[in-house]
């Protein structure tokens, strides 16, 4: 529509500016009459050719404005022509780009939902395998604990309860704890009532009376006594000077007699003495005054020496124990008055604490533990249980379970690791 309108505005172009043309003569033409009319008179005809020029020159304005109005007009509509077209090509590219990325989103939906439903069945196949597998072994391990001898629980927990006695005695020392341990554990042997273990009960028994022949440790006796001790030292009178007796004074009255005239001359002299030095005359020996900073210096001294007699005996080291006694035993003979009633009960106490037990070498480990795991070994060679489940129930167990059972009667899963718990006491 747009090619068919251009040729037809060129020839109105043309015939207007030809129009142009004319008029411009014309104008040129009248105003050659009209100074011709100045110079004749005027006439109708004259007149009736000045309207027609001036209605030629109205068209030339007004024709190049509704020319260029016109153009205007045409312009617009090619510019609306134009922009619809491009929308419309945009509109249909845009649809045919939505339509092709829809196709893909849903083409790679259905990859994905593919891949999951895949994924999704090989993952219920390998559970569906791994419950088998396990209901399999869970088969397995309850036939072995129903063919397992009753047997086997008591005799764990005697093997716990004697290691726990070993412990007991190599850490704390405390044997009275260490017997009532190995004879709960000869209880639940005697529970068994099974004469293949009578051996172990001998063995358990001679340790009994082993532990029973040791010294009962009074480490803590001590020490709460010699802590009472130490508090007491400021309270311990120190010994004081013994000036001993004054020797009675000689007689020196003069007799009348001539005879006595040597006794008199020395009476006179010796009084002559007492008038200018007197010296008074006492038996037994004089000690030195000691001053207030010795005494101190004694007490604060003689309160170290406790302090080391309690280091000693929390250390279990007898010897040293027994010296640091002794060296307090000489301190206070030395320099405190033992004639007082308190430093006679302090070094009575101090005696008493010499008989006190606070160090011994005891056995690192008992013979009927030894014993014991011999036996559990040679149970557990036996065939009790298929060899696959073993196996697995050696795998699922952890050692350590062993090393924290409590003191009842262990789980089906440690029997199977108790011989890897050998040589930890």
């Amino acid at each position: 529509m747009t090619e068919s309108k251009t040729p037809l505005t060129s020839d109105k172009v043309n015939e207007t500016t030809t129009k142009v043309s004319l008029d411009k003569d014309t104008t040129k033409q009248n105003k050659v009459n009209k100074s011709d009319t100045k110079k004749s008179p005027p006439n109708n005809n004259a007149s009736k050719v000045s309207k027609l020029a001036i209605f030629a020159l109205l068209i030339a304005i007004t024709a190049p404005a509704a020319h260029y109005y016109w153009q205007q007009l045409q312009t617009e509509e090619l510019t609306q022509t134009l922009t619809n077209k491009v929308v419309q090509e945009n509109s249909a590219a845009l649809t045919r780009y939505q339509n092709k990325t829809q196709q893909a989103l849903t083409s790679q939906e259905r990859s994905f939902t593919k891949q999951l439903q895949q994924v999704a069945a090989n993952i219920n196949s390998a559970n569906q395998a791994t419950i088998a597998e396990l209901s399999t072994k869970i088969q397995q391990l309850e036939a072995g604990i129903k063919e397992r001898q009753p047997s086997d629980w008591l005799l764990h927990e005697a093997e716990y309860l004697i290691r726990i006695s070993s412990r007991t005695l190599w850490l704390e020392h405390d044997t009275r704890a260490a017997i009532g341990l190995l004879k709960d554990a000869d209880a639940r042997l005697t529970e068994l009532n099974d004469p293949a273990f009578l051996p172990v009960r001998e063995v358990i028994r001679q340790d009994i009376n082993a532990l029973e022949l040791m010294p009962t440790l009074d480490t803590d006796e001590v020490i709460l006594t010699l802590m009472a001790m130490n508090k007491e030292v400021s309270q311990l009178p120190l010994a004081i000077v013994d000036l001993g007796k004054e020797e009675k004074a000689t007689d020196i009255d003069l007799s009348d007699n001539i005879n006595d005239w040597q006794t008199n001359l020395a009476k006179t002299w010796q009084k002559f003495l007492n008038d200018f030095i007197r010296v008074r005359q006492r038996t037994g020996t004089v000690e030195a005054l000691i001053s207030p900073n010795q005494q101190e210096n004694l007490q604060q001294n003689l309160s170290l020496k406790i302090q080391f007699a309690l280091w000693a005996a929390s250390e279990r080291k007898g010897d040293v124990y027994q010296q640091a006694l002794v060296d307090i035993q000489q301190w206070l003979n030395e320099f405190f008055d033992m004639e007082n009633t308190i430093n006679q009960h302090f070094l009575a106490s101090l005696k008493n604490l010499k008989n006190k037990q606070v160090s011994y070498d005891y056995p690192s480990e008992l013979g009927s533990l030894t014993a014991i795991r011999a036996t559990l070994r040679s149970q557990q060679n036996k065939p009790s249980m298929p060899a696959k489940a073993q196996q697995d129930d050696t795998e699922t167990e952890p050692q350590a379970e062993i090393e924290t059972a409590p003191a009842k009667a262990p789980t089906p899963a440690k029997q199977q690791q108790e011989p890897q718990s050998e040589g930890s006491i």
